[in-house]
């Protein structure tokens, strides 16, 4: 019992850490919290379990994101068709993903922390033609159900998505919180029916999420006085050196190096 009581007060302890950091992040960025728990997580718990205990806390504070977004019927009719082919590939995805084992996963999160790292320190020169939008939509769209099941961080073709359309910082956070908000029913239906989610992760579940509107809403008020660009630019060399080692675990797990 005391040792049962011990782990479980670890994983409060963690989940409260490292989901205050990420909302600390969130808040000055704008994006990042699966990516930021997801970065830190897999260095304590399995990525299984990491991608599990990423689920509340990345629906609760894009939920308390896109409470303020502006003409939300305008966003769904635009992006419905990425929000289709993403929840379809999602729920799939999702469905597999305890099937393929603690090193496969760990290949495909370190993917999508070194795709986000690329997004931010590259694609900001990439833009696309509106009148190609909609294809653009179905490419990202399937991406992000191929990637996010399997990772629960299906926000990174979103943000390369909307960094390439050029939209607003304001419609930046708007339609991303949509799209990430959609995502989350499907992918939940996933992993709690492979046990990805269970009930051992539903109360660090919680302690995250408010750990992570508590370090959003602290992250928001630093805005103002940490350059956000600097404090960019040192995050993702931590993301990318962080990204290259959980790769090269999960190569050396299967042999390769």
């Amino acid at each position: 019992v005391s040792t049962e009581f011990s782990l479980s007060s670890s994983l409060y302890f963690v989940a409260a850490a490292v989901f205050f950091f990420a909302g600390i992040v969130k808040g000055i960025l704008g994006i990042g919290l699966p990516t930021t728990a997801l970065t830190f997580l897999t260095l304590v718990v399995s990525p299984l379990e990491a991608i599990g205990l990423n689920l509340i806390p990345m629906t609760v504070t894009n939920m308390y994101q896109f409470a303020k977004a502006q003409n939300i019927k305008a966003i769904v009719r635009a992006h419905y068709r990425f929000a289709l082919i993403m929840s379809g590939l999602l729920m799939m995805t999702a469905l597999f993903a305890s099937s393929f084992g603690n090193n496969f996963i760990k290949l495909m999160i370190s993917f999508s922390i070194l795709l986000f790292c690329a997004n931010n320190f590259f694609v900001k020169k990439w833009r696309m033609r509106d009148e190609h939008d909609y294809l653009w939509q179905y490419f990202f769209g399937a991406s992000s159900g191929l990637i996010g099941g399997l990772t629960s961080a299906w926000g990174v073709p979103i943000t390369i998505y909307l960094v390439m359309k050029n939209v607003s910082p304001r419609q930046f956070v708007d339609i991303s919180g949509f799209l990430i908000i959609v995502g989350c029913l499907p992918v939940s239906i996933g992993y709690v029916a492979t046990d990805v989610f269970n009930d051992s992760l539903l109360i660090p579940g919680l302690i995250g999420a408010v750990a992570g509107l508590v370090g959003f809403s602290c992250g928001a008020s630093f805005r103002e006085l940490i350059n956000p660009d600097l404090f960019q630019k040192l995050v993702l060399w931590m993301f990318f050196a962080m990204g290259l080692r959980m790769a090269y675990s999960a190569c050396s797990g299967y042999g390769i190096l």
